[in-house]
């Protein structure tokens, strides 16, 4: 189920990603809770080939990931500290 977007990458002084920012809720871009996760809670998965009934589209393989996952829902995102810009 999708539960937000990956709106920003945060970086620290040394190039390293520190975390992502996560819009959570809100329609068309209005009313939207922005939370921040460390790299550590994300996962990330490549499942662009498969349709609803869980066949392949193609013998091709993308070479990098078309979804994140997390271990919480939308509510509890939207209970996390709202990130300020």
């Amino acid at each position: 189920e999708k539960i937000g977007d990956i709106n920003d990458i945060i970086l620290d002084s040394s190039g390293k990603v520190d975390g992502v920012i996560i819009g959570v809720g809100g329609f068309l871009g209005m009313g939207e809770h922005y939370v921040m996760m460390t790299m550590d809670k994300i996962k990330f998965s490549n499942e662009s080939n498969k349709t609803t009934t869980g066949s392949s589209s193609s013998g091709s393989k993308q070479w990098y990931p078309d979804r994140a996952v997390v271990n919480a829902n939308k509510d509890q995102l939207k209970a996390m500290p709202e990130f300020k810009y």
